[in-house]
């Protein structure tokens, strides 16, 4: 049996682990849901998150065949393993692992690590890899070949050529926040005219682009290697930036915070200028415009027709959806955790394939519920001991869920094992009605404390998916964009951007997974689609949940209406609720075509897990 712990998050963020077993992903999880710290920031500590994975496995640190770590903390030296003892008792806290110090890390280089997470899982036995990133061990954007015999680098991108350095530039400016908020910028974008400023310093060219900051200070054909590990170049590449988008008549926009005595919060205004939205606009377009240039490069290069996106530029929807209708591409393969904390998962597998555990193709991730799980006993014990009313409706709980829903409120919904990534897929999620826009609104404003104008995604099962974003493929891990058909623009207007995209989440119906069960009994009960809109549960400023005790602390900061966890239900208003299935349809628009009649399975305990299907 091989063994190996991939480590990830190597640049003091996104820190995670991740535990394949006979080249099998057995656990995987972000340090930021342990240490309750967004993006774990200002550390590269993994130690919660291994600690969770050898528990998954009933293991310990010292049966570990094989530590990867995803970076080369020799940089620019070329180096296979590394041996510092410090280095590895910051990533590893012996004092979580009986003392136990390991004495030696298996180098995996950055863009190598984040290329693996997106093509050993895919299934695929040959496919164009594009990784586009920040930066990672010198490296910006990578192009790969992935076959059966792993994979072969095609042609790299340095540091000082980064898009996604551009882009997160483009947010910070425009004061969304720091590069944590780059995703913000997908979602201003979408109320902007691209059109309206011309971005020349970077240019999409056959074979991928270019990037010229000459004018602002900074040549191409400098040579810069000295100033990348101590972030000198990074902090003159910011200024150059921020020159650039000033001599566009953009001065750098900081947002106002004013005091609300309501809520005892410091709330920035969320408004922006037409400028803004149209400099956003531009920078989404010009970054997807380089984005199908790479990808046109990677797919005649290899002559490969399956497409696989990792990186932390990977998780722009938006540009996920052009690359996925890009002529040549018939299967898209997109990492759900494309940010560092994923190459963890590329790491290990990486591994694992060298040592012989892992053959290719390998299993196909269909799931990114590979974090935590909790037993009714410990969910029932961390209710009581906050106090709270609550009710075991058993396998009743999805259909009633499914009526708070219909009736407009919004849920916390806490079930199985925690998803991977910065995306809700229906394990730690908040759910609403996706035909109210209000509904939408009020989440934004009122439970995450964000700004009004950021889009929501909708899950919905796959029967739905055809007439609701044109297609029947499987869109498992809400990554990719797709364009809103008209019944969804009358049916979920909730989920439809303004741009007329939407981001979804699609589920397979079984008996066995009480999402699924929910879905369906929403749209038994109110007569349309079975769709809802769902965010991660969370509010701004902390990661997705992770425990009981984050879901409750979290529920009772906001103005959420009820908490569904494990079998049990907690309501903050307590109406009388029956325990069986709620009859709405009376009060609600009918659109009968989408009614989903399932028999109730007659054995499914309320505690089996969902991922096992």
């Amino acid at each position: 049996m091989g063994i190996v712990l991939g480590l990830g998050g190597p640049y003091y963020h996104d820190a995670s682990a991740c535990l394949v077993i006979d080249g099998r992903i057995v656990a995987f999880a972000e340090e930021e849901r342990f240490s309750r710290r967004k993006h774990h920031k200002d550390s590269r500590s993994c130690t919660v998150a291994a600690a969770y994975c050898l528990a998954e496995a009933g293991i310990s640190l010292a049966e570990v065949d094989e530590i990867a770590i995803a970076f080369n903390p020799t940089w620019p030296e070329p180096s296979e393993t590394y041996t510092d003892a410090e280095l590895i008792a910051e990533l590893l806290d012996p004092a979580q692992f009986g003392h136990h110090l390991p004495r030696q890390l298996t180098v995996i280089e950055h863009h190598l690590a984040h290329a693996a997470s997106a093509f050993h899982p895919s299934g695929f036995d040959e496919a164009a890899v594009l990784v586009v990133d920040g930066s990672g061990d010198g490296i910006s954007t990578t192009l790969a070949h992935g076959t059966t015999n792993g994979l072969k680098v095609l042609r790299q991108w340095p540091f000082s050529q980064s898009v996604g350095w551009f882009y997160e530039t483009v947010a910070e400016h425009l004061g969304l926040g720091d590069w944590t908020s780059s995703g913000k910028l997908m979602g201003l974008a979408g109320y902007g005219n691209p059109d309206r400023y011309t971005l020349g310093f970077l240019s999409p060219q056959p074979g991928g682009y270019h990037l010229d900051l000459s004018r602002w200070g900074i040549r191409p054909d400098e040579q810069v290697d000295d100033q990348y590990t101590d972030l000198c170049y990074y902090s003159r590449l910011k200024t150059a930036y921020a020159a650039a988008y000033t001599d566009l008549g953009i001065p750098p926009h900081r947002r106002v915070h004013a005091y609300d005595p309501g809520s005892g919060r410091a709330v920035p205004d969320t408004g922006f200028r037409p400028e803004h939205a149209d400099l956003a606009a531009a920078a989404q377009h010009l970054l997807e415009q380089c984005l199908i240039e790479l990808a046109r490069e990677a797919l005649t290069a290899t002559g490969a027709t399956r497409l696989c996106v990792a990186g932390g530029v990977g998780l722009n929807c938006s540009a996920n959806g052009r690359l996925a209708a890009l002529p040549g591409v018939d299967e898209l393969f997109v990492q759900p955790a494309a940010g560092d904390a994923g190459c963890a998962i590329g790491a290990a597998l990486e591994v694992a394939l060298r040592r012989g555990d892992l053959a290719l193709p390998g299993q196909v991730m269909t799931t990114a519920a590979l974090g935590p799980a909790f037993d009714a006993a410990t969910i029932s014990a961390v209710l009581t001991d906050f106090g709270l009313a609550f009710r075991d409706h058993g396998d009743d709980l999805p259909a009633v869920v499914a009526g708070h829903l219909a009736l407009g409120h919004t849920v916390g919904w806490f079930q199985g094992r925690m998803e991977a990534g910065p995306r809700a897929l229906g394990r730690r999620s908040i759910l609403a009605d996706a035909h109210r826009t209000q509904t939408r609104d009020h989440i934004n404003r009122h439970v995450k404390h964000r700004e009004e104008w950021r889009p929501l995604a909708p899950v919905l099962l796959e029967e739905a998916a055809p007439d609701l974003i044109g297609t029947s493929t499987p869109h498992p891990f809400m990554i990719v964009a797709r364009s809103a058909t008209e019944a969804a623009r009358e049916l979920i207007p909730a989920a439809v951007h303004t741009d007329g995209t939407l981001r979804p989440q699609t589920v397979a119906y079984d008996a066995a997974d009480p999402y699924a069960r929910m879905l369906a009994s929403f749209a038994e009960q109110t007569g349309r689609p079975p769709a809802l809109l769902n965010t991660s549960f969370n509010h701004e400023a902390e990661p997705i949940v992770c425990t009981p005790r984050d879901a409750v602390a979290t529920f009772a900061a906001s103005p959420l209406h009820a908490l569904a966890m494990g079998p049990f239900l907690v309501r903050k208003d307590r109406p009388s609720w029956p325990s069986g299935t709620l009859r709405v349809r009376e009060t609600l628009p009918s659109h009968d075509r989408y009614v989903v009649v399932r028999p109730r399975p007659s054995s499914a305990s309320s505690e089996q897990d969902p991922n096992s299907r």
